[in-house]
């Protein structure tokens, strides 16, 4: 199928960035990218009603849907058919071209899709949202551990990082495992991972103690280096974070290996960003919980449409956003600003964005698109990783 010309710069972008895929696979994955964007929605019918004005809307619908398809189910069989995993590392080196920072947080966690699917995801978070650059589909009621697909995600991601970039990867307490931990140390990145409040913890010259045990009241943080766990197998040198914020029923309990000195004691809020992208990936953005595919290798490739959406989405919001924080026009602020703009949110403010990044983006890259003239210029420029909120108690411990 032949592309709308209001297509050709999204096609163009897709293929600098995913140079590995086919010609139909990128034709493919244009349209689909396109028409969510278009659409506001990623939902099938959705996008080829969005695309309707150029083709028609049949031909669209079954081109749309055979894109998912393996070679052989498709009404023309045939043997190409898209391998997901093959497009991760290009992704993450996506985001990192347009990434304006030395710094990296990854954060992985599950969503569901109702009681059918379970898609684990490792997400770079950015400005209260998330981009999904590697994800692994399951249906819900497969036995079998998250381990495994999990450290698979990540050796697939490694590639794409340079050594010199610092990276953390957040994780929660369903997620935290030594194989995990060992993986991510094994790619030279850190992990900075949440466990239950009951697990036991030797601080250096000091006797082991329930973590919890470390800090005794909201607003209070105790940060230290020990041994955590005590059997063998578990068993780890590391850098122990208790971390108790008054609006929290329990504290963070969080280990990772960076020294005290180099880690920040509120740098664990950045997970909750991944959660905020899931919702952009479901009902406020594209959909994906209204649709109704339930084969995991098709829902897999249409991830790859939500990750590239969502990229595109944030890339240009962001542009919008620096560009308002300036008082100018989107379209006069033709570079990156070193810094970000003195009246930007505080990350800890309990006033929200009145629109968020992803909203900006699908407004303006809908009304650029239509008129066939996106931006050469975009980019990512993270917001300051958290401080600690005035008022938090900190104790450092001291070997004696």
């Amino acid at each position: 199928m032949r592309l709308p010309r209001e297509t050709y710069q999204i096609q163009q972008a897709i293929e600098t960035h995913l140079p590995h895929l086919s010609q139909p696979q990128l034709t493919g994955l244009a349209l689909w990218v396109c028409g969510a964007i278009l659409a506001g929605s990623a939902c099938q019918n959705a996008v080829a009603s969005a695309l309707s004005p150029w083709r028609k809307w049949r031909n669209l619908r079954q081109y749309l849907r055979e894109w998912l398809y393996d070679g052989c189910d498709r009404k023309s069989p045939c043997r190409t058919q898209l391998d997901v995993t093959l497009c991760f590392a290009p992704l993450l080196r996506w985001v990192l071209a347009w990434w304006r920072s030395e710094r990296l947080a990854l954060a992985i966690d599950p969503t569901l899709k109702g009681d059918q699917t379970t898609a684990i995801v490792i997400s770079v978070v950015y400005r209260s949202c998330a981009i999904p650059v590697a994800w692994h589909i399951h249906k819900a009621t497969q036995k079998g551990s998250w381990m495994d697909p999990t450290v698979e995600l990540l050796k697939e991601l490694a590639p794409a990082v340079p050594p010199e970039m610092t990276v953390i990867v957040l994780c929660d307490r369903g997620i935290s495992s030594p194989k995990l931990w060992k993986q991510i140390r094994a790619q030279g990145w850190h992990p900075a991972m949440r466990y239950r409040k009951n697990i036991t913890f030797c601080a250096d010259g000091g006797k082991r103690l329930p973590a919890q045990r470390f800090v005794y009241r909201p607003d209070t943080a105790w940060i230290g280096q020990g041994t955590a766990f005590s059997t063998a197998k578990a068993k780890r040198q590391c850098t122990l974070l208790v971390v108790w914020y008054v609006e929290q029923e329990e504290p963070w309990i969080i280990l990772t290996d960076l020294p005290p000195e180099e880690v920040g004691v509120s740098w664990y809020a950045l997970r909750f960003w991944i959660e905020l992208g899931f919702k952009a990936i479901k009902s406020l953005g594209w959909k994906w919980d209204k649709t109704r595919r339930t084969d995991p290798t098709r829902i897999s490739r249409h991830w790859l449409v939500l990750s590239v959406a969502t990229l595109l989405a944030l890339a240009y919001g962001t542009r919008v956003e620096d560009a308002n924080d300036r008082g100018i026009a989107p379209g006069n602020l033709r570079a990156p600003p070193k810094t970000l703009a003195p009246n930007h949110r505080d990350p800890w403010s309990r006033q929200a964005r009145t629109v968020s990044v992803i909203r900006h983006g699908i407004d303006w890259l809908r009304r650029l698109t239509l008129r066939g003239r996106l931006w050469r210029r975009v980019w990512l420029l993270p917001e300051p990783w958290p401080e600690p909120k005035a008022g938090l108690e900190i104790t450092h411990h001291a070997p004696p």
